[in-house]
């Protein structure tokens, strides 16, 4: 009896060697990143899916601290995922989950390089690494902000597609809104290369001035729940960037000057991402790591949480 040869769909195949060496690097880039830099340590039952423009590699040791073994398949176009769900292969990265299982999702720099993407300061590569880290970060982080976004979502009856830009999306039109955020993010960097605590305190509560008021001016009435989400969209995004900054800079990770790099971070077209960033780097600034267990682990806090206490009774030394 003749065996079927086995559809295109469902034959082996192989990423190409320079997509293939990015994938073993940022593997070995996140076990170093999830142990030494942001201490999140090895996240269970996380499966990695990574395709290219004919190929689909999946595993599910190579995120959790295993082996780095990959099995492998062809697509026609299409990527099916954990859940069940088919994306275009496309340039895309996130992270999901079904049940207690959780997945990270990204395409090859063979994919980005042909959509016309560049390395921002840094190599594609490096900043691709960079994307998975901090997407990878919110696989750790969706039982207890994710958790929490979620029960907005559900007491709000909000739409499946409410997500970290959603707030941006609605407001970026209203100057007011938009000038408030420009102004909060950039007091907010300030504050984190601020010479002294002082200044650091000051500048943060002056950030925090605004956004206090921002929120009693247009997170009123059906906006209300919005300003029980923002505060958590930025401890997502936020401590995501952070992560990524920190590898990109770190003489074992990207190995990238900060000057080369911060200009890409700090002027992110993203609302969540750049305010978020810069809220974790002043709260880095005023209380050096300690900050960390709370937003890679217990999660009871957010970051404007963080940022309070951090400049509550503090004396302006």
């Amino acid at each position: 009896m003749t065996t079927p040869a086995p559809s295109a769909e469902s034959s082996p195949c192989q990423l190409d060697a320079p997509d293939r060496a990015w994938l073993d690097r940022s593997m070995s880039a996140w076990n170093y990143a999830a142990n030494h830099i942001s201490g999140i340590g090895h996240v269970k039952k996380i499966q990695a899916v990574i395709f290219d423009k004919d190929c689909v590699v999946t595993s599910s040791t190579a995120m959790n601290g295993g082996p780095n073994r990959w099995e492998s398949n062809r697509h026609q176009g299409k990527v099916k995922l954990p859940d069940g769900t088919e994306i275009p292969s496309q340039v895309i990265s996130f992270s999901g989950s079904v049940g207690d299982h959780s997945f990270f999702v990204m395409s090859t720099p063979s994919v980005w390089r042909a959509a016309g993407k560049t390395g921002k300061g840094t190599t594609l590569e490096n900043l691709m690494t960079a994307v998975m880290l901090h997407e990878g970060t919110h696989v750790a982080q969706m039982p207890t902000y994710g958790e929490k976004i979620g029960e907005i979502s559900e007491r709000n009856k909000l739409p499946q597609d409410f997500n970290d830009d959603s707030i941006q999306k609605q407001f970026e039109k209203d100057k007011g809104f938009a000038s408030s955020v420009e102004r909060e993010a950039k007091l907010l960097f300030m504050a984190s290369r601020a010479k002294t605590h002082g200044a650091a305190v000051r500048l943060v509560r002056s950030a925090r001035a605004m956004m206090k008021a921002r929120y009693a001016r247009w997170f009123v009435g059906k906006d209300a729940y919005l300003a029980e989400a923002e505060p958590i969209w930025l401890t997502l995004e936020g401590s995501g960037q952070w992560l990524a900054y920190r590898w990109e800079t770190d003489a074992r990770g990207g190995r990238v000057a900060s000057s080369a790099v911060m200009p890409g971070f700090e002027h992110d077209k993203w609302w969540s991402q750049r305010e978020g960033l810069a809220a974790f780097l002043a709260l880095e600034r005023l209380t050096g790591a300690t900050w960390k267990r709370q937003a890679f682990d217990t999660g009871r806090k957010d970051i404007l949480q963080m940022l309070d206490e951090a400049t509550a009774t503090d004396r302006l030394k």
